[in-house]
């Protein structure tokens, strides 16, 4: 048996294979919770979260009612966010064929994932057709989710945003 670098026996060792497959496991799996983290709504916390989970085929239902109206929404937000600065932030909100939709109410709200006690709202007003803009000053730094609920009738539609501000 020589040991050198160009013994091309080792990829024939079992010991070899089960760390090469152990590694592709780990990574394999990572790249799932990452892709999860990163299309899954935000996870705020919950102070009635056994009441949210009963009521979890109603919120999988409105999943499905919103999927089937076939909207979408787009935020449009400051590149510099700062504490105590208020700037502007818009949402476009189309439905099927990019149309544009005249909805009866938008509002924004700020979660702020590790202090609910700084969470706040906002009203949209309609600028341009499809075009919803608020006025927002961040009080805190840190990352904050924005919501934005927007309704027409008994139709609604949510989209979600994860922001970082700047102290």
């Amino acid at each position: 048996m020589s040991i050198s670098q160009s013994n091309k026996e080792a990829l024939k060792n079992p010991w070899v294979l089960g760390i090469i497959l152990f590694v592709m496991t780990f990574l394999t799996a990572n790249a799932i919770f990452i892709y999860l983290a990163f299309e899954s709504p935000p996870s705020l916390v919950d102070q009635d979260f056994y009441e949210s989970g009963k009521n979890y085929k109603q919120i999988q239902e409105q999943i499905d009612a919103q999927k089937a109206l076939g909207w979408t929404g787009l935020f449009l937000i400051p590149a510099q966010t700062r504490v105590n600065q208020i700037q502007t932030y818009d949402v476009l909100i189309q439905g099927k064929n990019a149309a544009a939709i005249d909805l009866d109410s938008v509002v924004m709200k700020a979660y702020r994932p590790s202090d609910a006690t700084a969470d706040f709202s906002a009203e949209m007003l309609k600028t341009k057709p499809g075009v919803y803009t608020a006025e927002m000053s961040f009080n805190l730094p840190g990352t904050w989710d924005l919501v934005v609920e927007a309704k027409q009738g008994d139709k609604e539609f949510v989209v979600t945003k994860r922001v970082s501000i700047k102290p």
